[in-house]
């Protein structure tokens, strides 16, 4: 496995730019006080706009005395960063992707199979489910970290520079992007790549330089990044329903009052809803914006890929995965 990271920054440094030593202010848990949300995805998407709608309530519900600023386009580090600057609790709060389930949850890292959910409605009942508790448990027990919700994301395509991907076949050899988790690596080499973990936010340099010569990630992604300038065809492997996790530092969290806890816990879970009509509506968009830029989108033999993952990759992670915890989502209605 090749490994490349570019230009990471370290977490200190995070912590330093985002808070300037510290905890967001406010006098006592009942005071006025800003907090941090910061997340790696750009302006111009469904997250963006759905954490903005989520600020707006929260200062609604707590009548202007708990504010939310936003930090979008990775300002305040990669993902792996803001995950541990939340940790420590440097950012407040973050909303993201699942990496950190295989980071630092590995017995979880099932959720990320490619293949797993075979719909949102799926989605929706495992993670809303007693096995999302049981994920979320396990942050808040181990990590301090507590999940308010979890937010739809667009299902990830697979896109290339200049080979035309339709069965698993085709991609033999292909120098593939993939974020550093053994789950995604896995998967990807079963299906014929070499898999190459690079950052996020080296993606774009990654590929205009030759270093890979594809990525998988949503539309959103795709389209605010620009990958559209590097990368001609867009496949319509929707491979993996993604799912963005609304977490907060859980010492913050409990210096609050409980009428502000409320506030902010049902401002995730409300706006998490509006979060999936939007993400419907801008795929939309995504794909005529992104066919106006000259990208092909390419229609593929979907279940050849899927049977090619899910033959396998449970039998690579026997004994890594929780015992049954991939029998367990497949049998979720």
């Amino acid at each position: 496995m090749n490994r490349i990271r570019v230009g990471s920054l370290a977490v200190a440094a995070v912590a330093l730019v985002a808070t300037g030593c510290g905890k967001s202010g406010g006098p006592g848990e009942g005071g006025p006080r800003e907090l941090k949300l910061a997340y790696v995805m750009a302006p111009g998407g469904p997250a963006h706009e759905a954490a903005g709608y989520f600020a707006e309530s929260i200062k609604k519900k707590t009548g202007g005395k708990i504010t939310v600023k936003r930090y979008p386009s990775a300002q305040l580090g990669n993902d792996r960063e803001l995950s541990e600057a939340l940790m420590i609790g440097s950012v407040d709060l973050v909303v993201g992707g699942t990496a950190p389930i295989g980071w630092y949850l590995p017995q979880y890292a099932a959720i990320e199979a490619p293949f797993m959910f075979r719909s949102y409605e799926h989605m929706d009942n495992v993670l809303n489910g007693e096995i999302g508790q049981e994920v979320a448990d396990a942050f808040l027990k181990q990590k301090g970290l507590r999940v308010l919700a979890w937010w739809h994301r667009g299902p990830r395509y697979l896109t290339t520079t200049d080979r035309k991907v339709t069965k698993p076949a085709d991609l033999a050899g292909l120098k593939l992007r993939v974020p550093e988790l053994p789950t995604y690596i896995e998967a990807w080499r079963i299906l014929g790549t070499n898999p190459t973990p690079i950052t996020y936010s080296e993606i774009f340099m990654g590929l205009k330089q030759g270093i890979v010569e594809g990525q998988e990630n949503p539309l959103e992604v795709i389209y605010t990044s620009s990958f559209h300038e590097v990368q001609k065809y867009a496949m319509k492997t929707e491979h993996l329903l993604g799912v963005y996790m609304m977490m907060v530092n859980e010492a913050m969290f409990r210096g609050l009052s409980a009428e502000h806890r409320k506030a902010i816990a049902d401002a995730a879970v409300e706006e998490g809803k509006r979060e999936h009509e939007l993400m419907v509506k801008y795929d939309e968009e995504f794909v005529a914006k992104l066919k106006a830029k000259g990208m092909t989108f390419v229609d593929v033999d979907r279940e050849a890929f899927r049977r090619a993952v899910v033959g396998e990759l449970p039998k690579r992670f026997k004994g890594q995965w929780a015992p049954n915890f991939f029998e367990r989502i497949v049998k979720t209605k």
